[in-house]
């Protein structure tokens, strides 16, 4: 017997079904948080299955970018979705999961690994433990790597990495993705940041339940005394398919404080950037070269900006705390997760992280 899966990038000029043994399942899988994918997938996390299909990434507009020596990654060229992937010798393709149909069932959530390139842990201080379909929970492992082996070796405490000194108190927070085709900055909080004008986003009221309406014109992007920016992740179906993962975390960023590399204002037409209309009014830029998701916004607050947080500098840490300040409330469109088990491992960790802060 064999498991249908149906994958789709957001823009859907990939389209692809593939079945997987039934006896096989689940496929036991952990969330990447290296340097190269964080600055790709911009969401700390990627994951592949590894699967026999018969594909032409020609014939489904895909642009390949060599992310390592030994794996060749490959996006759409419409949406930036990441599809598919490659390694070296291998005869086999790897699916990105974040385009599935579903995983419940399927995939075995196993925890995160490489997570000593976040300097500060990344997503994997959310995630410890994950319930089982019969309602018993297990926990969820991290893994670095072991100087000299390139063997993961398990690791059940880590908070921090205090072998790799993070910087804090900088002026400007630089980004970029992998290629370096896309590079800008952004500044901390100021007078233009409070002019903004902005609804709640679901992440502070989901839209599912309530109204998103600002009368009173709150700054609710501007944390810690408005020295910082609100973050926060997300799962929705457009986010999903439009970058390929599970989950994708946001920076909510006036544009007034993102600057380009050289010091100009940030317009969406430089460098690498592409374009896509993910929906009516709301766009979403990605790297036409590596395909890293970039930014998003829209028409409705085109004076706040997403962006996303893996493309920051990782020497401030992947979590930014020292720009940042992370909504534990709730995962942004956590009902429209595919991953359920997954979106509510993070969301309950997000609360128990919050309690022992």
């Amino acid at each position: 017997m064999t498991t249908i899966i149906n994958a789709t990038c957001a823009c859907t000029t990939f389209t692809y079904q593939v079945s997987l043994p039934t006896t096989s399942l689940p496929i036991p899988r952990a969330l990447c948080l290296c340097d190269s994918y964080r600055r790709i997938s911009d969401s700390y996390d990627i994951s592949y299955i590894s699967a026999s299909m018969d594909i032409e990434p020609s014939d489904y507009a895909l642009k390949a970018y060599k992310v390592s020596p030994n794996f060749t990654a490959y996006f759409c060229s419409s949406c930036g979705a990441h599809v598919l992937g490659k390694g070296n010798g291998r005869e086999s393709w790897y699916l990105a999961t974040g385009i599935w149909d579903r995983t419940e069932g399927i995939i075995e959530w196993t925890g995160c690994m490489w997570v000593e390139d976040t300097l500060d842990g990344g997503i994997s201080v959310w995630f410890r433990n994950i319930e089982e379909s019969d309602g018993s929970k297990r926990a969820l492992k991290r893994w670095v790597r072991q100087a000299g082996e390139s063997e993961l070796i398990p690791e059940g405490t880590l908070e921090v990495l205090p072998e790799k000194e993070k910087k804090k108190g900088t002026e400007n927070l630089k980004a970029q993705c992998l290629c370096g085709g896309v590079k800008f900055y952004i500044t901390r909080p100021n007078a233009a940041s409070k002019a903004v004008r902005s609804p709640f986003p679901d992440l502070m009221k989901p839209y599912h339940s309530t109204s998103s309406a600002n009368p009173e014109n709150e700054t609710w992007w501007l944390r810690d005394n408005e020295s910082k920016y609100l973050a926060g992740t997300c799962a929705c179906a457009s986010c999903r398919l439009a970058s390929g993962f599970e989950i994708q975390p946001w920076a909510f960023v006036p544009l007034c404080n993102i600057f380009h590399e050289d010091g100009t204002p940030l317009d969406f037409e430089r460098g690498t950037l592409k374009r896509y209309e993910s929906s009516k009014g709301v766009w979403r830029e990605f790297c036409g070269t590596c395909g890293a998701t970039v930014f998003w916004h829209c028409e409705e607050r085109s004076g706040l900006i997403d962006v996303s947080v893996g493309l920051f500098d990782p020497s401030e840490g992947a979590r930014a705390e020292g720009w940042l300040e992370w909504w534990t409330g709730r995962v942004s469109f956590a009902e429209m997760a595919v991953s359920k088990s997954l979106v509510a491992s993070l969301e309950k960790g997000l609360k128990e992280w919050e309690q022992k802060r």
